[in-house]
């Protein structure tokens, strides 16, 4: 690759990772409940849930979600089921479901989950990382694609961790209760509206 296509690899990724959505709600929430460490180390586990994405991808996630498109809509559906779940929860309690417990290497491992199985990293991997992927690629160009879409990911879920820790300083819980709950219907209504394509695709 040239460096110009690394730079705007490299946007591409920042631009994926700061786009607000469910991983960004995952996280803030961690972090605002459960302390800095558990949101920060949430962080990591998400950037390494895309490093493990980048890396399928460019070794050929691609080429066999094109050759077994059900594969691709099985994801899907996880990960609009995972939506509606959390939007249900924001709505009801207007926190998210996270164990009372939740410790650095637990919350490591509930950052990789949300990494691999929401929607939008799959539909970013695919439509945006993909055509970046090219056979004539080296071994080590991979592995660097890979590790800088993982590093710039952990980079932005690390300043969401702690931004979680200021919101929690100016927020009282009634108003972070609201805001939540305000985002759950963001979250349901965004489930609902992806299922009801997914099925339209049916027809």
């Amino acid at each position: 690759m040239t460096d110009a296509d690394w730079v705007k690899l490299g946007l591409l990724c920042l631009a994926g990772a700061s786009s607000p959505g469910l991983s960004w709600l995952v996280i803030l929430s961690m972090s605002a409940t459960k302390g800095r460490s558990v949101g920060v180390s949430g962080a990591l586990g998400h950037g390494l849930g895309i490093t493990t994405f980048a890396l399928l991808t460019v070794f050929g996630l691609s080429a066999l979600l094109l050759a077994l498109p059900q594969l691709t809509r099985l994801l899907t559906f996880g990960g609009i089921s995972l939506l509606l779940f959390f939007g249900y929860q924001l709505l009801r309690a207007g926190t998210l479901p996270l164990p009372d417990k939740l410790t650095m290497q637990s919350g490591f491992i509930a950052g990789f989950s949300v990494a691999i199985i929401n929607p939008k990293v799959l539909i970013f991997f695919l439509a945006v990382f993909g055509p970046f992927v090219q056979p004539s690629h080296t071994f080590e160009t991979q592995i660097r694609m890979g590790i800088m879409a993982g590093v710039i990911d952990a980079i932005v879920y690390i300043v969401v961790a702690i931004a979680g820790i200021t919101i929690n300083h100016y927020l009282d819980g009634n108003r972070l209760t609201a805001i939540n709950r305000a985002i759950g219907i963001v979250l349901v209504a965004s489930g609902l509206l992806l299922f009801i394509q997914e099925i339209s695709s049916f027809a």
